[in-house]
Order: C-alpha cells, then sequence, then structure tokens
C-alpha cells in the first residue's frame, strides 16, 4: 500500500520545490518621476561606453580617443589628462572595462578582458600603475566583480551557468545556475537567453542579477543563495521564455547597471532592440535587498549612466543629435 503513495509523494515535493524556484513577484510601478538633461558643454563629445565617479574625479571611457581613458574634474568638468594606449604593454589595453565593485576610491580598478589582466590606475599619481595577470581560469570572464577575496563573474558562451563565485586563489566556491528553473531555452544558444549583467555589494553580502532580454532581476546572497525575484509590469509580459530565440524583435529589459554603497541603479528599456531608441529608458533605484526605492525616465534615451548621489545628479551617455557621438548630459535629480 505505502508503494501506492510513492508517487504522489515525489510529485508533491517536486511540485513544491519547483513552486520555490519560480516563484516570482511581480512589481505595479506608478509615481515615475520625469527628469530632463543638459549637456556638459565642458566634455567634449566622444565614444563614450562607461564612466565612474571615483573621490573628485570623473573617469569615461572614450574607445575613438587615441587615449581610451580621459580623466576629469567632478566639480568643474574639465579634463585633467587621459590614458590608455591600445596595445599588449603597461598601461595598454586591448579590450578594457571598469570593476564598478571596486571600493578603492582613490584608484581605478580595470580589466582587459583579452589579456586577462587587472590594472590599478591611481587617479592623483597618473604614473603609479600596478598589473595583475589573472590565473588562466578566470579567462574568459565578463561581469568581473571582486568582493573583499571572492571572485565573482560570468563565463562567456558557457550554456550552464549564470555565474561562478572563486576565492582569490581562482578557486571555485560554487557554481549559480540559471534561476528560476522556468526560464529554459528549447531553442538557441542558453548563453544567448540568459545574457544579463551583474553588481556586487559586500557590506550589504548581496549579488544583483539583471537580465536583457528576460524581464526579471534575481537578488542573491553572496554565498549564492537566491533570495529574491522580481519582474516588472512596465511592459505588458508575455513573452514564452520556453521557446526563447534570440532576434532583433526580442524585449530588451535591464540593459545597464551602476551602484553605490546604498543603491543599484539599472536602465531599463522594455522595447525591441530594433524600437530601443524610440522611447526613453527607465531608471530603477534599488536597495540591495531588493527594495524599489524610485523609478526615474529620462527625456532622451541614455546608453549608461554614471551616478553622483553626492551632488544629486546622473550623468548620462546621449546620443548627439550633430554627429554620431555620445554627449555627457548632466539630469539632476
Amino acid at each position: 500500500m505505502k508503494l501506492i503513495y510513492l508517487p504522489f509523494i515525489v510529485f508533491s515535493v517536486l511540485s513544491c520545490k519547483n513552486q520555490q524556484i519560480t516563484q516570482i513577484e511581480k512589481l505595479h510601478i506608478d509615481n515615475i518621476i520625469q527628469i530632463k538633461g543638459e549637456t556638459i558643454s565642458q566634455i567634449p563629445a566622444g565614444c563614450y561606453t562607461a564612466g565612474i565617479i571615483k573621490d573628485t574625479f570623473l573617469c569615461l571611457q572614450n574607445t575613438c580617443s587615441e587615449k581610451q581613458f580621459q580623466i576629469f574634474s567632478n566639480n568643474s568638468k574639465n579634463m585633467l589628462y587621459e590614458f590608455g594606449a591600445t596595445g599588449r604593454g603597461p598601461n595598454e589595453y586591448q579590450f578594457p572595462l571598469i570593476i564598478k565593485s571596486d571600493t578603492n576610491t582613490s584608484s581605478l580598478l580595470i580589466h582587459d578582458l583579452v589579456q586577462n589582466r587587472l590594472t590599478r590606475f591611481y587617479l592623483k599619481n597618473d604614473t603609479s600603475i600596478h598589473n595583475t595577470i589573472l590565473p588562466p581560469e578566470l579567462a574568459n570572464s565578463q561581469n568581473l566583480n571582486i568582493i573583499d577575496s571572492t571572485i565573482v563573474r560570468s563565463p562567456i558562451g558557457e550554456d550552464s551557468i549564470l555565474f561562478y563565485l572563486y576565492d582569490k586563489h581562482a578557486k571555485i566556491i560554487k557554481k549559480i545556475d540559471y534561476e528560476p528553473q522556468f526560464y529554459v531555452s528549447r531553442r538557441g544558444n542558453k548563453s544567448d537567453a540568459y545574457s544579463h549583467i551583474l553588481s556586487v555589494n559586500s557590506q550589504h553580502n548581496s549579488i544583483i542579477a539583471a537580465f536583457k532580454y528576460i524581464n526579471l532581476i534575481n537578488f542573491y546572497h553572496t554565498d549564492g543563495s537566491l533570495q529574491k525575484s522580481l519582474s516588472l509590469d512596465l511592459v505588458n509580459d508575455e513573452v514564452d521564455y520556453s521557446e526563447f530565440q534570440l532576434s532583433e524583435d526580442m524585449l530588451v529589459t535591464s540593459y545597464q547597471i551602476y551602484s553605490t554603497s546604498n543603491f543599484c541603479y539599472l536602465l531599463w528599456s522594455g522595447l525591441s532592440a530594433n524600437n530601443g531608441y524610440d522611447r526613453p529608458p527607465y531608471l530603477l533605484v534599488f536597495t540591495w535587498n531588493g527594495i524599489l526605492e524610485k523609478v526615474y525616465q529620462f527625456d532622451s534615451f541614455v546608453n549608461f549612466i554614471i551616478v553622483d548621489e553626492a551632488n544629486r545628479q546622473f550623468l548620462g551617455g546621449v546620443d548627439s543629435p550633430k554627429s554620431e557621438l555620445v554627449e555627457i548630459k548632466r539630469f539632476n535629480y
């Protein structure tokens, strides 16, 4: 008789497990704050792709400049100096990315994806450089973040793991799979379906994974456990992700992230890749435990943001109407 109930018990356990994994909280968005920008005339238009504020310095990455990084005074917005030629030598880069989880305010930490190298550039002394070659286990990394002695990274092109946790010796602590399991790609590459951005905060023991083509934002503890999954009602989300196939008609959701010690700022589109520039994006302000504090909407499309909490400003990279370059605009909030 006991065997009769066994399939029912197994089904019940699996059902409870799946419900726990796939439970997603849908956020109702209202009270959206509209903000307008003004071009910062002191910063010339360029091919800006990212930036960060460190102490009194505004650091911008400019891909069409002879030097890849340009350092401005965050107060006057005047350029102070530039550095980073293209190459493989000291102070040269192949594919540099700014590590925004670094808490050292006096320096800039840069991850060269091609050379698998970290460079710490001291902003107050532009000749002081410290290079570290990463272990080969960390090659082909994206979303590289460093929290204390733990390294968080997403593997490029891997179809089974969302991100890894490593110790400082590059030994795997934990592999974090794609969750919730409801979102399974049956067609095309899973790594495309789960394209995402990561940010970490050691003070709050939090990792945020925001997905680009899925209306989903996951909040993890730094031990890798999933704490919360959120979706937004800013769009009519009726996409069948189980039949995902990457195309220009796919919805673009979270596409850029900027984090501070208190908040995580997400740029969120809600339009297809074809129509991504037709409507200004939203800026979602989250606490590190997944509470949505505020929602802003810009008056123009913003490629990336830099958050200046001290001066209550967002600095945004906006396509110039006069050229194919990017201007830096100031949005007061």
